[in-house]
């Protein structure tokens, strides 16, 4: 473009009236710059020339118009603007502000807490009432006014003045969570209004959380653990504020490989449970424990809660450490499974080996064992005068197991288990002269099933109702007429495949009277002289609400005069057999002799001998 043609453009833009004209860039470029409302006055422009031009009053009409147009636009807007904004209700001007003293709370000492009021309306506040609500189980000391003290309830506040200010204290305990939240509630009531009373109400919380507790706990170990063995910590908790303490709670959070055994406070729903603490006493706390497998170092954790029916709060959290080293014998056990049966002795491999860097001596090796199938609580072994480092061996121990049980001896009835752990005492050959113990791993193997089988002969119940026939004592040629009772009970497992089985006397026949109380009843061979009840399986029936297991049939004995003078079998060569379908083993248990001497009967007494 040449600097003529340039010039020209420009000063049509300069010169121009709308635009359209001129029509090269740079010419509009330079109208824009020069006139630019005519920008903005373009559309309006437009309209009028296409909807009022050529009208008589076209200008008052499009004037008139375009004041309406702006009318409702400032409608919508406002509209609008009032419809998101929402008015300052009369109450909102009323405010509260709340400071604690000293800043750091403390529960279980006493803070106070000033709470003030400003009434910032345009309006007097009449017949003021002030009430205040606290955290649960708050601890109020003293309540004042404006210097004044008060009682708690409902404090009148009477007239507040346009821009009047007060100020309530209240000074208390807070036994809250330390880092949870404690919650004040301030509520103001009043009458307002010029022409009538309007009534009104301010609510305030406030909100504070404490940082600390006057509760301390300390923990007391051995300056080193020993993996395998017994701990024995001792807590001391104190009560370092002025204000007496409600119940103390303690829960542990144990290290892995950690097992209690033992504490003079019980448990209770997972925490210990401490009585109530006057201001600057303390307490102690003793457990024992068994360590198990653990790393290098083990924490012990206990969350103190102060206690209020059910509710806790929970208090600053002691954390303890301590250094973990491995033991000088390293012990280890098996068992024989197939001997762990009532009536019978376990036999258990127990192994140690020297791991340490000194000699041992005088090591004794033991069984601890947990079942009410046991006599005692721990087996020992014979000494063994020194075990040299990385020196290794076995030993068996002995372990006899009673034949039955009673009820009450157990609160578990079925699935009976033996918990067994090998435990090792030596005195270690550092010079120290110490004397340690450790303990292994615990193992945990099925009992099989005892057996308790009953049986017995009758000729009248134990009421004395008559059950036999025929004369008593038994006479030669005539027959006398008796019941055999057998009994299963005592299984604390089920049994599969059960039979029992007898052999029937001389002279004696079955008559075929019989009843039980599962399955078909007794069965006679001839071949054999034998009766045989069997059944294919019978429930555990150690438990309180277990039913016997009863079979009852009728035996005849006709006595010939070779008898005389003597006292006749009825049964013999009694057995049960079963198998335990818990551990698979073979079960059988031989049963009493049935003969006619029954001490136990009202009727048969003392009548047993046979008489011509």
């Amino acid at each position: 473009m040449t600097s003529h043609m340039f010039k020209e453009e420009f000063k049509k833009g300069a010169t121009c009236d709308s635009v359209g004209k001129p029509e090269s860039i740079l010419g509009r470029a330079v109208c824009l710059s020069v006139h630019p409302g005519k920008m903005l006055l373009l559309p309006f422009i437009k309209w009028f020339d296409q909807r009022y031009r050529g009208f008589k009053f076209a200008r008052v009409l499009f004037s008139f118009d375009l004041l309406l147009i702006g009318t409702l636009i400032g409608l919508g807007v406002a509209a609008l603007f009032f419809g998101l904004t929402q008015p300052v209700a009369f109450e909102e001007k009323i405010s509260f502000e709340a400071s604690v003293a000293p800043r750091e709370i403390v529960t279980g000492t006493s803070s106070t807490l000033v709470i003030r009021y400003t009434n910032g309306t345009d309006e007097k506040l009449r017949n003021a009432k002030l009430e205040l609500s606290y955290p649960d189980y708050f601890l109020l000391q003293e309540l004042s006014i404006e210097e004044t003290q008060v009682e708690d309830g409902t404090i009148e506040l009477g007239t507040i003045p346009v821009g009047g200010t007060g100020s309530v204290r209240v000074r208390g305990v807070m036994f809250g969570d330390v880092g949870g939240e404690q919650s004040f509630t301030s509520t103001i009531t009043f009458l307002h209004g010029e022409e009538r009373d309007q009534p009104g109400k301010k609510v305030s919380v406030h909100t504070f959380s404490p940082s600390s507790s006057t509760l301390a706990l300390t923990l007391t170990l051995p300056d080193r653990l020993v993996a395998f063995q017994e701990v024995e910590g001792t807590i001391t908790y104190q009560n370092t504020g002025e204000i007496d303490f409600p119940m103390i709670s303690i829960e542990p959070e144990w290290p892995s490989g950690f097992t209690l055994i033992s504490s003079p406070v019980s448990l209770v729903d997972g925490a210990f449970v401490v009585p109530a603490l006057e201001a600057g006493e303390s307490g102690t706390m003793n457990f024992a424990g068994y360590l198990g497998e653990v790393g290098e170092e083990v924490t012990f954790i206990f969350h103190p809660s102060f206690t209020f029916d059910q509710s806790r709060y929970r208090q600053e959290t002691l954390l303890h450490t301590s250094p973990v080293v491995p033991p000088q014998i390293r012990i280890g056990h098996s068992v024989d499974t197939s001997t762990i049966r009532p009536g019978s002795e376990a036999i258990f491999t127990v192994s140690y080996e020297n791991v340490g860097e000194f000699e041992v001596t005088n090591l004794v090796l033991s069984i601890e064992g947990n079942s009410p199938f046991l006599t005692k609580d721990s087996y020992t072994s014979t000494p063994v005068d020194s075990v040299a480092v990385g020196a290794s061996e076995e030993i068996q121990i002995r372990v006899p197991l009673r034949w039955s049980i009673l009820q009450s001896e157990t609160t578990d009835w079925d699935g009976l288990d033996l918990t067994s752990r090998a435990t090792a005492s030596y005195t270690l050959g550092d010079g120290s002269g110490q004397r340690v113990s450790s303990k292994g791993s615990s193992l945990v193997s099925p009992i099989t099933t005892p057996i308790v089988f009953e049986s017995f002969g009758r000729y009248a119940t134990a009421d004395g109702d008559q059950l036999g026939r025929g004369p008593l004592p038994p006479r030669v040629g005539l027959e006398t007429k008796y019941w055999v009772f057998w009994h299963v009970s005592g299984t604390i497992n089920e049994l599969t495949n059960v039979a029992i089985e007898g052999t029937l006397g001389e002279g004696v026949v079955f008559t075929g009277r019989q009843s039980s109380s599962q399955n078909s009843g007794v069965e006679y061979d001839a071949s054999s002289n034998t009766v045989t009840w069997n059944t294919s399986s019978i429930e555990s029936s150690l438990s309180p609400t277990s039913k016997i297991v009863g079979v009852a049939f009728e035996l005849g004995l006709t006595p010939d005069s070779s008898m005389v003078g003597e006292t006749p079998v009825l049964l013999y060569d009694i057995r049960i057999s079963g198998t335990d379908a818990r551990t698979g083993a073979y079960v059988s248990r031989s049963g009493t002799t049935v003969t006619t001497n029954l001490p136990a009967d009202l009727m048969a007494d003392g009548k047993a001998v046979v008489e011509n």
